[in-house]
């Protein structure tokens, strides 16, 4: 047993001695209910009992994870094979902590021919699905196989459209198919879900076979472009490599030397390809080789695929968890493997025996749909092809280990720099290593002065976390404004209010000030009134006399106050809003307001304010939109009114759901990188000393990468090889990739409603559904009159046409 004792061990060999003496699969629990490790048994109560009997021979990983668990959890199945298929599903749903895992399957790709279409697409998938179509690999690199169909493409053109193109009916009937799309062509088809003009570009540089304008009928496609694909795929490049030569000759004699070179280039390509494949054999076998490594409870595997006795690709899996021998590994990675892949051979070859390898066996043949069996050989060719991919196991463990151990040193090595060269504080006693464990980088972004955005990419103990990069809409520019120091200081002062989301802290806080927070009482509504009619054209409120302030009192004198507005009609809106002059400047009325709109849980808040106060709101998460539900626009409309106002009522709406504390922007930073030099330098501190944040800020600037700190007149200078230089200028990148992708979205989105627009008798909710139903401008112009009519009337379709 583990040598620290289980707290909860008494209580748990009680439970287990309850634990049916059936087939099914058990769950180890922590104290959270978290699934720590997934497994099957014949005998559920044998098994989960061998993990606590005093005899038990347990390794390191196990011994860990029995100092852990707290709980059990059992599954009660018919049959082993059964528990089998539950425990694969459940590790990758759960993805336990001490299971061997195959990384999450976006790392693989999959090569997927839709054969159920009558002309055929291939496209690269990251999983599976249920359907009629043929799938090959995982392919580990996206790169690689996609630049291998590129290149199959000049010799195969199958087609890479997303369009439903199949025969007619009438064309079915006729050998010649009774006229085409294109004039006579062959074969007249029916195009659904049209997404470009026919034929395209492809077509016309000879890498279609322009089935969508009926040059082909299905039978000649598949022989001219499918067979020949799925053949290579299979191993089976000779053909390929034929065909290319030929037409690489037939296009020198032409003296077309260009195409010719273009040709040679792509038949080398291949011929390096078909090279991986010289390792063959006279048996003509399927089989799938595997090699396994262990070095220090990490795992790889070495995939050899074996096709018609040559191997014809090595796939190599780093997995997550860890394991103590090979067999441990491969028992709980084959089943992951072959839940999602393609292709199951009748034979696979193993370096040890793995527990219960009958039953892996019948149900790999329950996949495949014939007898599979697993072997581990010890002599001859098979025995040589396993050598070799237990072999190349080895190297990528070990070539993995030296690039862990890298990336990690120079990681800490560029934190400990970057510490050092700044001044940083040491580690907190809670932190282990430099206490630089949250970077953030800041870039704006924009167009000649139109969609400018910030982002806001991040850093956590020197590698990108994506899943915290934020970006940010500027709200506070008009189109045209070119202001990079107002932008940035936007942007942070947005980012870094979340920071001050602690209410209760910040009430405590007013308080040491003399300020209390309170809500309004019956008494307190003459003088809020008095207040209101002595400053009419800050506040609005001809119901004041309802209650239900929240107010902030100082010396027995209310200094502000605020409340959420419930209309007849149901609309919540944020009134009645003031701050006296005399304490304006100390966010008072920011804390009245996330007070009151803190506890919402769902549902909208709006409000009606001057355009100037755009900024103030937008601080809180309000945000302009064109219309509000009648109360509000009629209110604004009274004002506007009463006071002669030349100038609009802007309407702000606030999405409570969207609203709530962001897990990213609610983490405080240990350093800010600032995209520019001095200015934007200067920007930063601006807004952090208001905000009262004393967290270090550099600039980082584009020119010379040059680095830039407060105090310092000139910039400080790191080596060019320093490892903190490097990670500074990675996390300015990401932060500029970052706004620039923003951007360009933005962009593309307005370019689309923009054309839209300019129509006349279309709404907004009517776009909405043309983009929906087609997906792009192009695809809604190039639909068909009885497609469009389903969401337009006959007036606005005639009025779409004439405009685009």
């Amino acid at each position: 047993m583990s040598k620290k004792k289980n707290p909860k061990e008494a209580e748990l060999k009680k439970r287990v001695a309850k634990l049916p003496a059936k087939p099914g699969v058990y769950r180890w629990l922590d104290a959270k209910g978290t699934v720590l490790y997934v497994g099957k048994a014949l005998n559920l109560r044998k098994r989960v009992t061998s993990y606590m009997s005093k005899e038990a021979q347990l390794g390191p990983w196990k011994q860990s994870l029995m100092e852990k668990v707290t709980d059990v959890s059992v599954t009660v199945t018919r049959s082993e094979l059964e528990a089998l298929i539950l425990e694969t599903n459940l590790i990758k749903q759960k993805k336990p902590k001490y299971n061997v895992l195959m990384k999450d399957d976006k790392n693989y790709v999959y090569v997927r021919i839709s054969l159920q279409e009558p002309f055929p697409r291939i496209d690269l998938v990251r999983k599976p699905a249920e359907d009629k179509a043929k799938y090959f690999g995982p392919y580990v690199s996206a790169f690689e196989i996609r630049e291998t169909l590129t290149l199959l493409r000049r010799v195969f053109p199958y087609r890479t459209c997303k369009m439903g193109i199949e025969p007619a009916m009438d064309t079915l009937s006729s050998p010649r198919g009774g006229g085409t799309e294109g004039e006579g062509l062959g074969v007249r088809v029916v195009i659904k879900n049209r997404d470009r003009p026919t034929p395209c570009l492809d077509y016309h540089i000879k890498q279609c076979c322009g089935p969508c304008i009926g040059c082909v009928t299905p039978d000649a496609y598949h022989r001219e472009a499918i067979e020949g694909v799925i053949d290579f795929l299979k191993g089976k490049t000779e053909d390929a490599l034929a065909l290319l030569s030929e037409r690489m000759k037939a296009v020198a004699r032409d003296h077309k030397f260009e195409q010719a070179a273009k040709l040679r280039d792509a038949l080398q390509t291949i011929q390096r390809l078909s090279e991986k494949q010289i390792i063959s054999d006279t048996s003509g076998e399927d089989a799938d080789i595997f090699g396994v490594a262990v070095e220090s409870g990490r795992v790889h595997v070495v995939l050899l695929k074996e096709r018609n006795g040559k191997v014809i690709d090595e796939s190599s899996f780093t997995l997550l968890g860890h394991a103590e021998n090979a067999a441990e590994a491969l028992e709980q990675f084959l089943p992951q493997y072959y839940l999602d892949a393609p292709d199951v051979p009748p034979l696979l070859l193993l370096p040890e025996d793995i527990a219960e390898q009958d039953l892996l066996e019948k149900w790999l043949t329950d996949r495949r749909g014939s007898k599979v069996m697993i072997h581990v050989p010890e002599r001859g060719k098979k025995n040589k092809l396993l050598e070799l991919a237990e072999e190349n196991a080895r190297e990528k463990v070990q070539h993995f280990e030296t690039s862990w151990e890298a990336a990690a040193r120079n990681v800490s090595d560029a934190l400990k720099e970057l510490k050092a060269t700044l001044g940083l504080p040491t580690a907190p006693k809670r932190i282990e290593g430099p206490a630089l464990r949250r970077i953030e980088g800041y870039d704006i972004s924009h167009l000649s002065g139109t969609e400018t955005v910030g982002s806001m990419s991040v850093f956590v103990d020197g590698k990108p976390k994506n899943d915290q990069y934020r970006s940010f809409t500027i709200r506070t520019m008009k189109e045209g404004d070119i202001d990079d120091y107002r932008a940035l200081k936007e942007v942070l002062r947005r980012r870094l209010l979340h920071l001050r989301q602690d209410l209760k802290q910040e009430e405590k806080i007013l308080k040491q000030e003399g300020i209390v927070i309170r809500k309004s009482r019956k008494a307190d509504l003459d003088v809020i009134t008095k207040i209101i009619k002595a400053h009419p054209q800050e506040i609005d409120d001809a119901d004041s006399r309802s209650g239900g302030y929240l107010l902030a009192e100082q010396q027995k004198k209310i200094i502000a106050f605020c409340r959420l507005y419930q209309h007849k009609d149901k609309t919540l809106e944020l009134a009645s809003l003031f701050v006296d002059k005399k304490v304006r400047g100390r966010r008072l009325g920011h804390f009245l307001a996330q007070k009151l709109l803190r506890p919402l849980k769902k549902g909208k808040v709006y409000i009606e304010i001057h355009p100037e106060l755009q900024e103030y709101y937008a601080e809180l998460g309000f945000r302009p939109v064109h219309t509000a539900p009648p109360p509000i626009v009629a209110k604004a409309k009274r004002c506007q009114k009463r006071f002669c106002e030349k100038t609009a009522a802007l309407f702000m709406m606030l999405e409570v759901r969207k609203s709530k504390p962001d897990v990213s922007l609610t983490s405080t930073p240990d350093l800010l990188l600032i995209d520019g030099g001095k200015g934007q330098l200067s920007a930063a501190l601006e807004i952090l000393g208001e905000l009262h944040q004393p967290i270090p800020v550099i600039g980082l600037a584009k020119k010379e990468e040059e680095i830039f700190v407060p105090g310092n007149p000139g910039p400080i200078t790191f080596a060019k090889d320093s490892p903190a230089r490097f990670l500074l200028m990675r996390l300015r990148d990401e932060a500029h990739r970052f706004a620039n992708a923003h951007r360009e979205t933005r962009l593309k989105k307005r370019a689309v409603f923009s054309v839209l627009d300019s129509i006349p008798g279309i709404g907004p909710q009517t776009r909405v559904k043309l983009l929906k139903r087609f997906g792009s401008l192009e695809a809604i112009r190039a639909a068909k009159d009885e497609d469009l009519l389903k969401i337009l009337s006959q007036s606005q379709l005639k009025t779409f046409r004439e405009q685009l």
